[in-house]
């Protein structure tokens, strides 16, 4: 039982880590079509290094915050 209840847990985060990236996909194409053309690329650079920041900031950061371990540990 022990091994469904942290297999569920894992399955939980990984799902909500799925639907955060689909989110900032989504978000990429809404500021993209609320741009000019020229700008795009700027837009989409900008998104792009958002979430290459914020997501070794989390791993290293938030994940130690929000669930009490490290995680590499």
């Amino acid at each position: 039982m022990e091994t469904f209840k942290t297999s569920a847990d894992v399955l939980f985060i990984l799902l909500g880590a799925i639907m955060i990236l689909a989110k900032h996909a989504g978000f990429a194409f809404l500021e993209l079509g609320t741009v000019r053309r020229k700008n795009q690329v700027n837009a989409l650079v900008k998104i792009l290094a958002d979430f290459s920041v914020s997501t070794p900031a989390y791993f290293f950061i938030g994940y130690a915050i929000a669930y009490g371990v490290n995680f590499y540990g």
